[in-house]
């Protein structure tokens, strides 16, 4: 396996080598350091592995889930009875954080059943992995220098230009972007560490030769300056006196620039500036954070989530289809998810298990009667409540 330093450069994807506009090298590494970086790739992976998978089947015309779910859907990575393996939420995370910053998120098919379908997954670096296209037009694949049949390769893919095997990387093409961000973090280090501007002066009456004021200066330097000096009190002798020259980073715009950074990095990832604290201004996604939750499932999580649901179905036999629950990520308050399982129930579009399953609570006798109004009871029922269906039933 190769080794690559902080300062790596993808090997799918623009050469990030030299500085940027800004004078910062940026490097996938260097680009997590920057917080608008790190919370839009943690927001990503963290909601897309969050969602569960079912293998799904057309059955006539009513899309219904498979019994029994493959083990490709259920335990990709075979973390689930095993801890030496990845669980399901960690492997789809790592393939997100991958696609993220590289664009592409690989995996290596390790074992297959006994009808020759995948059952285990096994996340591969994309520095490991060399993709090109072969002569008959299909993507050839190379990990660790070693070719790999495309049929055993998992390749998640972000936006990419026409005609190229690999997706774009995010960074690469955003790293004049990032590196202001980086060079206005780094200002702001040495502003308060050393000052980044005069922060004041010292007057005394008379005339002091070079020697005497280069004392003067380093001695009051030597017990102010820096972090670990701050708020000390300072005692001049001789009729000197302290003259502070205030400047604000808010003047100096390093407020400003790195408010901008921010957006610049949310619009890159297609996050809502209030997911990164920018709650200073009014925001397009909606009124109030179900509007908002809604805005950022449609606009942002819904194409990672056709990455992952068109990498699974291949894998799956013909006929049946992965799908990611969202379910989750739409729930209302209390009485908004009731008031809506009522109107559900109503017109016969679920029944009182299937809304209570929403709500992971257990199933109840004639519950699964879709038929029945919602204000009735089943014939020869008593007046006592329903109780949950033994388990098995």
């Amino acid at each position: 396996m190769q080794q690559w330093g902080d300062s790596s450069i993808p090997t799918n994807g623009w050469s990030m080598a030299g500085l940027s506009a800004a004078g910062v090298p940026v490097s996938d590494q260097s680009a997590m350091q920057l917080s608008a970086v790190w919370a839009c790739v943690r927001i990503l992976s963290t909601a897309v592995s969050g969602l569960p998978m079912v293998a799904m089947r057309q059955r006539g015309a009513v899309t219904e889930p498979v019994p029994d779910q493959p083990t490709i859907v259920a335990d990709p990575f075979g973390g689930a009875n095993d801890l030496r393996y990845l669980s399901r939420r960690a492997g789809f995370q790592q393939l997100a954080v991958s696609v993220g910053m590289r664009g592409n998120g690989y995996g290596l098919i390790l074992s297959r059943d006994y009808l020759y379908r995948p059952s285990r997954v096994a996340v591969v670096h994309p520095d490991r992995v060399k993709v090109d296209w072969g002569d008959d037009g299909a993507r050839t694949y190379q990990v660790d220098r070693q070719p790999v049949p495309a049929s055993d390769m998992i390749h998640l893919m972000g936006m990419c230009l026409p005609g190229e095997p690999t997706a774009m990387s995010p960074i690469a093409y955003a790293r004049h972007c990032i590196g202001l961000g980086l060079a206005a973090e780094q200002f702001g280090g040495h502003f308060f560490s050393q000052g980044a501007h005069l922060s004041g002066v010292i007057t005394v009456e008379g005339d002091l030769d070079k020697q005497r004021a280069r004392q003067m200066k380093e001695a009051f330097e030597a017990s102010h300056s820096g972090l670990s000096n701050a708020h000390a009190i300072g005692v001049l002798s001789g009729g000197a006196k302290w003259q502070s020259i205030s400047v604000t980073p808010d003047d100096a715009q390093f407020l400003g620039t790195r408010a901008a950074a921010t957006l610049d990095i949310a619009m890159l990832y297609g996050i809502p500036p209030h997911m990164l604290g920018q709650v200073d201004r009014t925001t397009s996604w909606g009124s109030g954070i179900e509007q908002q939750g809604i805005g950022f499932l449609a606009y942002t999580l819904e194409p990672w989530i056709g990455i992952y649901e068109d990498a699974w179905s291949a894998m799956l036999p013909r006929g049946s289809t992965a799908k990611m629950d969202t379910t989750a990520l739409q729930r209302t308050d209390t009485a908004g998810r009731y008031a809506a399982y009522t109107q559900a129930r109503t017109s016969g579009v679920l029944t009182i298990n299937e809304a209570r399953a929403k709500e992971n609570l257990p199933p109840v006798k004639g519950g699964d009667d879709i038929f029945a109004p919602l204000n009735s009871a089943h014939s020869g029922a008593t007046d006592a409540p329903a109780e949950p269906m033994p388990p098995g039933e």
